[in-house]
């Protein structure tokens, strides 16, 4: 939840309280510099357990993974603070940056600094998102150069998700494959069993290559209604077998070692961290996209997104 808008929504009881606990902070900062120890909260180790113990249920952390707030740091000359947390398991690594306001009371992923022009920092950080999200080891499919940058975050057992898998194969890539590349990022829902033990599965396979990671991205989504959570990875270990110098041997290893849990870990993370509450979610260059329902509109899309690409180059070159 949004930390101002929190803070806008307390009772006028509350906000007397938030009141006094911040507003001496802010008060005694511009005479003193960097706020004073007895000026701001002590965040003590209940309070850390309590915190992390949060993010773990917000985040959705498997509940063998503890959580553990590893860093906290105040933000230039306030009580607000930089809180790091990650997971204890380094098999299944996890990590968030969250900013803790001076009451310990609320987390949130933004801090608003007015003193900042938002219009440059809006520039700055849609650049950083961006690049991270599809900046990095992910099953991709499509030009490397290519202009145009289609990102889903996918569930295998999510029904429509399948429903775009099939879109793509068959209405857009036929015609838009030339000038968009395709970036899956793992994004299993706890309320569907079977997906996360795939999604592992995916990140094994794809450790081999693209190529074996998309012809099992088919078969999972084409035969989605065989799979449960019994017959899963028996089925996949199979649908492998039919790869061409695929290494069995380096797969079964690396699901047994569940050696890409931080993989999934790490998307689901960071989706979080940026709104995806859902599957699938797209985004094309960066910008999400909602409600789309018909190949058209993804072809639009995909065409109105190249064309600014081009016009950007061009502006950029000159």
């Amino acid at each position: 939840m949004n930390f101002l808008h929190d803070l806008y929504s307390l009772s006028r009881a509350n906000a007397r309280t938030l009141a006094a606990t911040v507003l001496p902070a802010f008060i005694l900062m511009p005479l003193f510099g960097a706020p004073l120890q007895h000026a701001c909260k002590p965040l003590r180790e209940p309070e850390r357990t309590r915190l992390a113990d949060y993010v773990s249920k917000k985040y959705n952390l498997p509940q063998d993974q503890r959580l553990i707030m590893t860093s906290d740091s105040f933000v230039g000359e306030t009580c607000f603070r930089r809180a790091e947390f990650k997971g204890s398991e380094s098999t299944r690594s996890f990590k968030v940056q969250l900013f803790l306001s001076p009451d310990l009371r609320f987390l949130t992923t933004e801090l608003l600094d007015s003193s900042v022009d938002p219009v440059l920092e809006k520039r700055k950080k849609d650049e950083t998102f961006a690049r991270a999200l599809d900046n990095g080891h992910f099953p991709s499919r499509g030009p490397k150069d290519a202009n145009v940058i289609m990102t889903i975050f996918s569930d295998f057992q999510c029904p429509y998700c399948s429903q775009l898998a099939r879109m793509l194969n068959k209405d857009i890539l036929p015609t838009e494959g030339k000038r968009a590349r395709i970036v899956f990022r793992y994004f299993p829902l706890t309320m569907h069993k079977w997906a996360r033990p795939a999604a592992e599965a995916a990140a094994c396979v794809q450790e081999q290559g693209d190529e074996y990671f998309w012809s099992l991205h088919d078969f999972l989504f084409e035969q989605q209604h065989q799979f449960n959570t019994d017959n899963v990875l028996a089925k996949i270990t199979e649908e492998t077998k039919s790869f061409s110098k695929f290494d069995s041997g380096r797969f079964s290893a690396c699901l047994a070692s569940k050696k890409t849990a931080s993989e999934v870990d790490r998307d689901i993370a960071f989706g979080t961290a940026n709104g995806v509450n859902g599957t699938p979610t797209v985004f094309i260059n960066g910008e999400r996209i909602a409600g789309v329902v018909a190949p058209e509109q993804i072809r639009t899309l995909i065409r109105e997104a190249s064309a600014q690409s081009k016009t950007q180059l061009r502006a950029t070159v000159q």
